[in-house]
């Protein structure tokens, strides 16, 4: 029955080691993103859109599920990953959207 305490002694502390590997795992895992950003240049866009943030442009997206659309549109703010942009639909409503860096295909000013 003693084999059964160490077991569960060896056990608890492959618990105790996995949990702290969990963060190492996510601090990898943001380094990992960063990497990729970098290397498809999403890091130089997010830099160049970021001078537009307030100013009138018209930008070509990729959107999902539908065709790629030219947006004549305000850039209100930029991040790392995203642009938020506000721009008028043919019914003359306005629509705030938020857009990865990534789907932004062209900038028109």
């Amino acid at each position: 029955m003693e084999w059964i305490g160490y077991f569960g002694f060896i056990a608890f502390f492959i618990a105790i080691g996995l949990l702290a590997d969990s963060g190492k795992v996510r601090k990898l895992e943001r380094r990992i993103k960063a990497l990729e950003r970098k290397e498809n240049g999403g890091e130089e866009m997010s830099r160049l859109i970021s001078e537009l943030v307030n100013k009138e442009c018209k930008m070509m997206v990729d959107f999902e599920g539908e065709l790629t659309k030219t947006l004549e549109c305000t850039v209100l703010d930029v991040d790392e990953e995203w642009v938020k942009i506000r721009y008028q639909t043919k019914k003359k409503e306005d629509v705030v959207k938020m857009i990865r860096i990534e789907k932004v295909l062209e900038v028109n000013l």
